[in-house]
């Protein structure tokens, strides 16, 4: 928290408003486009193609952010990147057109993880140490991505919405609708935001060159050990997950909206108990140990060889996948001050979002040759040398 500032009840809950509503379309959009391309007749690596033009325009859409965000500010950021959402969803909701739903879901940040880490969690995650006092940090982080799971949760179970009426694309494309809708809302929202600025905004800043060499240093680190992370994330995000039980199980829509809303929940339940580990074991070793039991359990998914099996595996991988978010934004604000924080989000998170834009037709690539056991495993296997690493590197100086 800022010296002399105090905190701001009413940013803390917009911010926590615009996290809900936007994660609540993100989980909805995550499960439901893989299946949506499939109706309209793409074969499962063009599925993923398209799921790696989301990804770029998030990274797009990062560094936009690091290099403007000392020029426009961070609110009207936010409010640059609502309007692209609100853009995004129309034309989707209009045209099945190839070439504009390249560009819809280019421009349109949505996340095919049903979270996030693009330009708004970059922004929010370096806004919330100004808004709350430093003792109640890991407990601001926990219940931020608490909401942001309980929303994605009900997203996914919207998901399945098509289901109900015969899968009929026009029911998709009211759904797109309502995705461009709450980017409309989120505008309406972050523009009663208050000060989150860290300077004037214009001045001539040159963020990461304006920043401690010691900054830079961990700010490299970090960003190529999460890289590592996000290849093996992008290998098994939500949407590939999603269309990995309707590939290999037939899942349908309607079930696959139940089983992922069910896996966020145990997911959103998991960031309390998160904030309480960390509180005694450290961040690091809360964010390290139980990603690595959350990434035996993926490798185990697809070996067990039955739906029921691979469902109640995931759901154990759901009870501790996600508990390493909240300590690792926590883990890095310690790390980093207060003007450092947003660049060092947003570097860290376009590492994060380049290294996951492989995933996608990887995995695509090995579903259609019919090796569907190896996506998995080798996110698993890729996750848990990440954690090994970042451990190793951190562990002297940090709990």
């Amino acid at each position: 928290m800022v010296k002399g500032r105090s905190p701001s009840f009413n940013d803390l809950g917009y911010i926590m408003l615009g996290k809900g509503c936007r994660v609540f379309v993100f989980g909805m959009a995550s499960i439901m486009t893989p299946v949506y391309l499939a109706f309209l007749g793409y074969s499962a690596f063009t599925i993923g193609a398209f799921l790696a033009v989301m990804i770029g325009g998030n990274i797009v859409s990062n560094i936009t952010l690091l290099w403007f965000e000392h020029h426009i500010g961070r609110k009207v950021s936010l409010l640059l990147f609502s309007s692209l959402m609100l853009l995004a969803g129309v034309l989707l909701f209009l045209t099945t057109d190839l070439y504009v739903m390249t560009i819809a879901f280019f421009i349109s940040n949505m996340s095919t993880t049903g979270t996030e880490a693009g330009p708004f969690q970059s922004i929010e995650t370096g806004v919330l140490p100004r808004i709350v006092s430093v003792g109640k940090r890991n407990a601001a982080f926990g219940y931020y991505n608490l909401i942001g799971y309980a929303a994605s949760s009900v997203g996914a179970f919207a998901a399945s919405l098509p289901a109900y009426f015969g899968n009929h694309l026009t029911v998709f494309h009211y759904m797109y609708l309502l995705y461009g809708l709450v980017g409309f809302l989120l505008i309406v929202v972050y523009l009663q935001l208050g000060n989150v600025e860290t300077a004037q905004v214009g001045a001539n800043h040159k963020n990461l060159l304006n920043i401690s060499e010691k900054a830079r240093h961990n700010i490299t680190k970090l960003s190529t050990l999460f890289a590592i992370d996000a290849f093996g994330g992008g290998l098994v995000s939500q949407a590939l997950l999603s269309y990995w039980f309707f590939f290999v199980y037939g899942v349908s829509l309607k079930d696959l909206g139940l089983i992922f809303f069910i896996a966020n929940i145990i997911t959103a339940f998991s960031m309390i108990g998160a904030s309480y580990i960390a509180g005694r074991l450290g961040n690091l070793r809360t964010m390290v140990f139980s990603h690595i039991i959350s990434n035996l359990f993926l490798i185990l998914i697809p070996l067990v060889g039955t739906l029921s099996g691979a469902v109640s595996f995931l759901f154990l991988r759901q009870a501790s996948s996600q508990m390493d978010v909240p300590t690792r934004q926590a883990f890095m604000m310690s790390i980093f001050d207060d003007k450092e924080r947003v660049p060092a989000n947003v570097v860290t998170n376009t590492s994060r979002i380049i290294s996951n834009i492989f995933g996608s037709p990887i995995t695509g690539e090995l579903l259609s040759l019919g090796l569907v056991s190896v996506p998995l495993i080798l996110a698993g296997v890729t996750k848990i040398l990440y954690d090994t690493l970042i451990y190793q590197s951190y562990r002297k100086d940090y709990r």
